[in-house]
């Protein structure tokens, strides 16, 4: 192996030389040369060159001293401060090496180390040592450290530093309990299909709490049949690769926290998930939940399922969500008959996402894409909802893929020969008999989402009692926005006389500073995860006292004012619901009266919204009308006029301080009371509907106050005219948060 392969800044290169005799000497040592030095072996082990893990070093000879060209040796263990035996040291490659970002893709791969050694009789001599991943395939996963690598075959290069900054916080030392950060105690619940438990590289992390009851939803296994039935129910595999494959085991990928424990649970039903959620409820923690799906275009509401994830909320059990992948999700003829596709000709997100209980429930934290270039992937779904930003990836190297490509996600898929199922990416370019139980082409908010999980069990195990409010704030504030990352700029997308309306209408607000001082986005959420930041967060979280106020529970108050919602116009489609008398949901004499509250989570119920049969487009008839089981003809010109109708609308939240959250876009396709449902889900009847609350992260941390000159308000623009009597009875703003200190 060259030397010259591993390249560094001009003057980065430490070295520090042991002595045993007792004095102290810098470089090459003395003078001599051959003899006895000619056959001295050096031997490193146990250490890990990416982490900083000390190699212990030892040699076949007696020394007197040893340097070495690029790492450090030192007599006792930096991380344990275990003291090294007679003709031992321990070896550490500094981690500068990795900050500059300047090294090759052979250079991650592995490199020679140049050591300097006087024998005990004097004798110098100099000895080489290969030093290579032990993970054969790290060096892969731009997604850890990106220094540009594509051996993928892509078209475009990935961008160096676009990665998740994991190295700092793999090397971060708990001086406590002598341990670096590896996710260690904590368990990650992978609610998915299911996990090859038996994998190469998860078999050692997957861990069964034996909770009787669950035999049907805690993974036991993936066999073959279930593979040839559908190729993509790998898809829990590279979820859980991504988040914590085994490292240092000379085997394939690493995961973030690639110590954790990994408890696969099968989510193919309402079921299931409420069984889940009580199941995991019961595990002993540190836990958190990933979960990689969700429901498309099958808007209901389930009060148990929002119980269920409130509880977890309650236990310090984060739930880190895909926010979806429909961004550019317009019409198919085949699964989305009723979809418009004018989003696309505007370059705005194409489907609404806060459909299901998981993407509305007010803690969750919904994880959008990042793509290897350093922009938010075009297939990712945005919305008010969104916290923080994961990675992602695009198609990778598909071998089918012509047009232009950037690079994937790497992470292990199922361990069966892909021979002997429909392996979709087996014949991609980056693949050999070598990986061949791994994938490069894993991409979405699925692969985005285990990335945010996998940085998140890394800061649990830095503050095992970290609550979920200090989590989202923590993400909040050390994730990376525009200002740090230029890429991630956006534009105000708006039009001087919109198509539908002929007026102004913004689409898109980009980036705003709330009145709080966070800068949010609905591409971006708070900005990308950045783990060694995260880390750092946690392990000062006491000493800050915002973060150190986040442990107990929050308060909720709920407006109580009747009749909130007024006409904003004469067209009666127009309405404004302004919100006051705020109290206690479950007393109602306690009021917020005149304390302020810092707001951590706030959701609007929109249950109310109803069509009325006249408007400005023909099909608010259609879409007032309810629908006729023993007409098939009218049921399908209803669910269209319905779509089409909730294409066109638009719904806004504005704060007291004019900080605006466009909670249902224009033109975000939505099947909000149509019927539909896509039939590939099974479900039939119909669907409930009350409450909705759909939840905001653009007001955190801004405050709720009584009486302020400038009330919070909720605003619909609709092409139909509106039922204002049910929007009275059922519109309501909750705020989750904590007085201020008088």
């Amino acid at each position: 192996m060259n030397m010259k392969r591993f390249t560094f800044a001009k003057n980065a290169a430490a070295v520090l030389a042991v002595i045993l005799a007792g004095t102290m000497m810098t470089g090459c040592g003395g003078s001599k040369s051959g003899g006895s030095g000619d056959n001295v072996v050096l031997e490193f082990r146990g250490g890990d060159y990416i982490t900083g893990k000390p190699y212990l070093v030892t040699a076949n000879k007696s020394l007197r001293e040893i340097s070495c060209s690029y790492g450090t040796l030192s007599k006792v263990n930096p991380v344990t401060a275990e003291e090294a035996g007679e003709n031992e040291w321990f070896y550490v490659l500094p981690e500068e090496y990795f900050t500059s970002y300047d090294l090759s893709y052979d250079g991650v791969k592995g490199y020679t180390e140049r050591c300097r050694v006087t024998l005990s009789d004097g004798t110098d001599t100099e000895t080489l040592k290969e030093l290579p991943l032990t993970d054969p395939l790290l060096a892969d996963e731009w997604h850890l450290y990106n220094v540009g690598q594509n051996p993928y075959g892509v078209t475009s290069d990935p961008v160096k530093g676009v990665d998740l900054n994991v190295i700092p916080a793999w090397r971060t030392v708990l001086e406590d309990r002598k341990k670096q950060l590896d996710g260690s105690g904590v368990y990650v619940v992978v609610t998915d299909t299911p996990v090859d438990i038996n994998h190469e590289d998860l078999r050692d992390r997957i861990y069964n709490p034996g909770i009787p009851g669950s035999e049907d939803i805690v993974n036991t296994g993936i066999p073959l049949e279930k593979l040839k039935e559908n190729p993509s129910n790998m898809h829990g595999t590279a979820v859980a690769g991504i988040i914590a494959a085994s490292g240092m085991n000379d085997l394939g990928v690493r995961g973030i926290a690639f110590n954790a424990g990994i408890t696969s649970m099968i989510v193919e039903s309402d079921d299931q998930e409420i069984r889940s959620l009580e199941y995991i409820l019961n595990m002993p923690g540190p836990v958190l939940m990933n979960a990689s799906w969700g429901r498309v275009l099958m808007t209901a509401s389930y009060p148990e399922l929002a119980d269920l994830y409130e509880a977890l909320y309650e236990k310090n059990i984060a739930v880190i969500h895909a926010q979806g992948n429909a961004f550019i999700a317009g019409h198919d003829e085949a699964t989305k008959p009723y979809s418009s596709s004018i989003c696309l000709d505007l370059g705005i997100n194409c489907e609404f996402s806060q459909t299901d209980q998981l993407s509305r429930a007010p803690f969750v934290i919904n994880a959008g894409a990042l793509d290897s270039l350093g922009a938010k992937a075009i297939y990712g779904s945005t919305g008010s909802n969104l916290w923080v930003t994961g990675f992602g990836g695009l198609k990778g190297g598909k071998i089918d893929s012509a047009e232009e490509t950037s690079a994937a996600i790497v992470t292990a898929t199922c361990q069966y020969d892909p021979k002997d199922w429909d392996d979709r990416d087996a014949q991609s370019p980056w693949r050999n008999d070598d990986n061949k139980y791994y994938t490069n082409t894993m991409n979405g908010t699925s692969s985005a989402a285990p990335t945010v999980s996998g940085a998140v069990a890394l800061a649990l195990q830095a503050k095992p009692d970290l609550t979920v409010s200090q989590l989202r704030y923590l993400l909040a504030t050390t994730s990376r926005d525009d200002i740090v990352m230029p890429s991630l700029a956006l534009t105000v997308k708006e039009a001087a006389s919109d198509q539908s309306y002929g007026e102004h209408i913004v689409y898109d607000y980009g980036w705003q500073e709330n009145a709080a001082g966070f800068r949010f986005s609905s591409h971006y959420g708070f900005g990308v995860a950045d783990a060694a930041a995260l880390v750092k967060g946690a392990l000062a979280c006491d000493s800050d006292p915002v973060c150190a106020g986040l442990k107990d529970l929050p308060d909720v108050y709920v407006s109580g004012n009747s009749n909130p919602c007024q006409f904003a116009d004469d067209t009666e489609r127009n309405v404004t619901c302004v919100f006051s008398d705020f109290r206690d949901p479950e007393d109602a004499e306690t009021v917020l009266g005149s304390s302020e509250l810092t707001i951590d989570a706030i959701t609007y119920d929109v249950s109310g919204l109803t069509y009325l049969p006249a408007g400005i487009r023909d099909f608010c008839e259609l879409a007032a009308s309810p629908e006729d089981k023993e007409t098939t003809e009218h049921n399908r010109q209803r669910k269209q006029a319905v779509f089409d109708a909730n294409l066109i609308l638009q719904i806004l939240a504005e704060s007291p301080a004019g900080t605006k959250s466009l909670i249902k876009p224009l033109y975000a396709n939505w099947d909000y009371k149509s019927g539909f449902n896509i039939p590939e889900i099974g479900f039939d009847g119909e669907l409930p509907l009350s409450p909705l609350n759909l939840a905001t992260s653009t007001f955190y941390r801004e405050t709720l106050k009584e009486g302020t000159d400038k009330p919070w308000t909720l605003s619909f623009k609709s092409p139909c005219k509106l039922d204002l009597d049910a929007l009275n009875q059922n519109t309501h703003l909750t705020v989750y948060g904590r007085k201020k200190q008088e």
